[in-house]
């Protein structure tokens, strides 16, 4: 229970500095900054109660889907302009992003 409580503060860390970051990158006006606050904190909330809840298989991706769909249609303009961000990359560090973030999904997914 430790190691579980350890990661998700890690988790939770991460993601809250992801969502400062894009906030003050992108100066984003109040709306949109709420908006992504709100998109941040169901990502929080699924990840604790997935973690302390024993969800049954089906009902943990149903929930999981959900939540990514609706932080998409909330910051879908904060999305595009950090996907043009993204494209305008080198090839080495979208490499690494794609990848840290795959491995990111893969170690929760496991570890969670």
């Amino acid at each position: 229970m430790t190691f579980t409580i350890v990661f998700l503060t890690a988790i939770i860390a991460l993601i809250v500095s992801k969502i400062r970051t894009i906030v003050l990158r992108n100066n984003l006006d109040d709306v949109n900054e709420k908006r992504l606050l709100i998109t941040g904190g169901l990502l929080i909330l699924f990840f604790v109660t997935s973690a302390t809840l024993p969800y049954p298989e089906s009902l943990y991706w149903f929930i999981g889907l959900g939540v990514v769909f609706t932080g998409v249609l909330l910051s879908f303009n904060v999305l595009k302009k950090e996907f043009k961000r993204f494209l305008k990359l080198r090839t080495k560090d979208k490499v690494v992003n794609v990848l840290f973030y795959s491995l990111f999904i893969v170690v929760t997914n496991i570890c969670l």
